[in-house]
C-alpha cells in the first residue's frame, strides 16, 4: 500500500543545451525518447509509479512546455491540475518552495521528494530501497539528499563532502564541478559522493529552511491568505523572486542536511553525449550506433544518425549527431562543451533558430 503522505516533484524545466543538436528549446531533453523506453521524465514517473500515488506527483515546468508534458503524463494518471507552471525559470529554489507550499497546504504532516526529469536510474529495486531510507531519515527533520558513490573520477558533477557522525552521514560542504585532480582525490575519499540533485524532507522541514534563509521567497508562498496554486497569484509574484539554486540558497546553509550513500543504482545525470554513452548498449566495438549507421573500424563512439546514412571510417571517441537541420561532431570527452555550441548560436539572429 502507497503511502498517502509521500508526495513526489518533479523538474522539468530544464533547457537541456548540452544535448544539442538533438534537444532544442521548444523539445529539450526530457521529453525525448532518448533509450527507446519512452522520454526521460516518462522514465522518471514509471520509476516513482510503484511508491506514490499519481494524484501526489507534482510536475514543475515552464509555460511553454505545457502541452508537451500534458500528453506524456496521460498514461500515468497524473492529474493536469498537478502541473505547476513557471512564467520564466528561475532555477531550483523557486520551483521547490512554490510545489511545498502547494503539498503542505494540501497534507500538513507531507514528505516530499525532488526528482529531475531527466535522469536515467537504472536499478529501480535500489532506487526504492534508498527512497525508504531517505524517508526515514526525512521523518526525522533531516535535509536529505541522494549521494551517489563515485564510480570514477568525475569533473561534470557537483560533489558533497560528508562527515559521519552516529550513523548519520551528514553533508559538511556542497563542491562545484570540480578540475580533474581534484575529483581523483574525490574518488578515492570514502567521504565524497556525487551531487545527485535528488532530495528528500518534509514539507515542514524545508518551508523553515526556507523562512530561515530566503525570506523573500517564502513570504510569497507561504501565509496568511496566499494561495500558491493561483495561477494570477504566480504570474505576478514570479518576476520577483530571486534566481538561485536549492544547494545555494537553503543547503549549503542549513542545519541537519543529510545524505544516504547511493551505491548500485546505475545512476547517470544523462548530462553530456558522453554521459548518455556510458548507459547505452554498445556492440563489440564498444560503439552506440543509432540509425542507418556504417561505421568501418571504429571503436568507441556515439553516432546518432536521423534521415541518412552516416558511414564512419577509423573513428575511436568521437560522437556524432545528425539531425534534419543540424550536426554535431566533436571528441566525447569534450562534449560538455556543446553548452557553448548553443550559446553562440544564441548571439545570432539567423542561426539562434536552431537553438
Amino acid at each position: 500500500m502507497k503511502n498517502k503522505n509521500l508526495y513526489a516533484v518533479i523538474l522539468a524545466g530544464g533547457s537541456g543545451t548540452r544535448f544539442w543538436p538533438m534537444s532544442r528549446k521548444d523539445k529539450p531533453k526530457q521529453f525525448l525518447n532518448i533509450t527507446g523506453q519512452g522520454s526521460l521524465l516518462q522514465s522518471t514517473l514509471k520509476r516513482l509509479q510503484k511508491s506514490i500515488s499519481p494524484v501526489n506527483v507534482l510536475i514543475v515546468t515552464n509555460k511553454e512546455y505545457k502541452s508537451v508534458v500534458a500528453e506524456q503524463i496521460k498514461a500515468f494518471k497524473v492529474p493536469v491540475e498537478n502541473i505547476l507552471l513557471e512564467p520564466e525559470g528561475k532555477n531550483t529554489a523557486p520551483a521547490i518552495c512554490w510545489a511545498a507550499a502547494c503539498i503542505h497546504q494540501r497534507n500538513p504532516e507531507a514528505v516530499m521528494g525532488v526528482f529531475p526529469s531527466d535522469h536515467l536510474i537504472l536499478n529501480q529495486t535500489k532506487f526504492e530501497e534508498i527512497l525508504q531510507r531517505a524517508i526515514k531519515l526525512a521523518e526525522q527533520e533531516y535535509l536529505v539528499t541522494f549521494g551517489i558513490v563515485p564510480t570514477r573520477p568525475e569533473t561534470g558533477y557537483g560533489y558533497l563532502k560528508t562527515i559521519r557522525d552516529k550513523g548519520i552521514v551528514h553533508v559538511a560542504q556542497f563542491i562545484e564541478k570540480p578540475i580533474l585532480p581534484k575529483a581523483k582525490r574525490y574518488y578515492k575519499n570514502k567521504n565524497y559522493f556525487w551531487n545527485s540533485g535528488m532530495f528528500v524532507w518534509r514539507t515542514e522541514t524545508i518551508l523553515k529552511a526556507f523562512e530561515i534563509h530566503l525570506p523573500d521567497i517564502h513570504k510569497v508562498f507561504v501565509g496568511k491568505g496566499v494561495k500558491p496554486a493561483s495561477t494570477p497569484y504566480i504570474n505576478k509574484v514570479w518576476p520577483k523572486l530571486q534566481n538561485i539554486s536549492i544547494d545555494y540558497g537553503i543547503l549549503e546553509d542549513a542545519q541537519d542536511v543529510a545524505a544516504i550513500p547511493s551505491r548500485g543504482l546505475e545512476w547517470s545525470d544523462v548530462g553530456s553525449w558522453e554521459a548518455l554513452s556510458e548507459v547505452l548498449d554498445k556492440d563489440k566495438d564498444n560503439n552506440i550506433l543509432k540509425g542507418d549507421v556504417l561505421s568501418i573500424k571504429g571503436r568507441n563512439n556515439l553516432v546518432w544518425g536521423s534521415d541518412k546514412i552516416i558511414a564512419t571510417i577509423g573513428l575511436d571517441n568521437i560522437v556524432v549527431i545528425d539531425t534534419p537541420d543540424a550536426l554535431l561532431v566533436c571528441r566525447k570527452d569534450m562534449s560538455q562543451s556543446v553548452k557553448v555550441v548553443v550559446d553562440t548560436l544564441k548571439k545570432n539572429k539567423v542561426l539562434s533558430q536552431l537553438t
